[in-house]
């Protein structure tokens, strides 16, 4: 399968627009702080980073000050929240293969890293995706899907408390969460009238899937129907974290953020 009829096609394309796109964006009012978060194939490579881009006004700069950045993006892009939040430790091109050690460059297995933004398949590359305050960037590893939609399984999810909904649990008592995830319903999107070479993509909705394990300690669970699976927590009193992911799966990298859970009698 040719890449142009993949799911990475408009990233690919995206990039080839970066340099014209900062004149494309509206200036902000002030610097803006965002989240970053990379999700690799069989583990976190980032977790939840909050930095501090531009405003829109300047160029993207390097995270230490020394040097200046192979591509000329604007301080309030992805490019730049990437690069403060990696450290330096990324390709640091536009149509991005390689984050904090690790590539996928599409052949031979049509992996590649799907970028999402507010939980939606983005329809911008990293130089020309435009970030506002509070906004959250996830570079997640995946696979292309399959024909027609090639839409990928690695996609954000996340995990929320249902019983108990707060507080401390009780060692080796029941802890229930439901799972929320955003699957894309289309990653091609329509052309968009006023910016001729881009495409809207429509949000995705959010869903609560079954069939991902929920892991605390040594013991997990799997998702039912509604999203949500009861795990019995440790014996022993501490914070554990909880998280979900499909384990072993060959195209579902998802990987929630953890969750963290008291167990004690009274409280942590």
């Amino acid at each position: 399968m040719s890449i142009k009829k993949s799911g990475g096609v408009r990233a690919l394309l995206a990039s080839a627009l970066a340099v014209t796109a900062c004149a494309l964006a509206p200036l902000a009012a002030e610097a803006a702080d965002v989240t970053v978060r990379v999700e690799g194939r069989s583990g976190t490579l980032l977790a939840s980073s909050r930095v501090t881009i531009g405003n829109g006004t300047g160029t993207a700069r390097t995270w230490n000050g020394v040097g200046s950045l192979p591509t000329r993006c604007a301080d309030d892009t992805v490019y730049q929240a990437t690069e403060l939040a990696l450290s330096g430790n990324w390709d640091r091109n536009p149509y991005t293969t390689t984050l904090a050690g690790e590539s996928h460059t599409w052949s031979p297995n049509e992996e590649y890293w799907i970028l999402y933004h507010e939980n939606n398949y983005a329809d911008w590359g990293a130089c020309d995706l435009h970030l506002s305050d509070g906004d959250t960037v996830l570079w997640q590893a995946g696979k292309s899907g399959v024909s027609p939609d090639y839409i990928p399984d690695s996609i954000p999810i996340f995990l929320e408390r249902v019983t108990p909904a707060s507080g401390a649990v009780r060692p080796s008592g029941s802890l229930t969460v439901r799972l929320t995830a955003y699957r894309p319903t289309d990653i091609f999107g329509t052309p968009d009238p006023s910016i001729p070479g881009h495409w809207i993509i429509p949000p995705s909705p959010a869903t609560n899937p079954a069939g991902y394990t929920v892991a605390i300690g040594g013991a997990t669970a799997t998702t039912n129907s509604s999203g949500q699976a009861t795990v019995t927590v440790p014996a022993t009193a501490g914070t554990y974290p909880v998280q979900a992911s499909v384990p072993g799966s060959s195209s579902n990298w998802s990987r929630s953020i953890p969750l963290s859970i008291c167990v004690s009698r009274s409280s942590c």
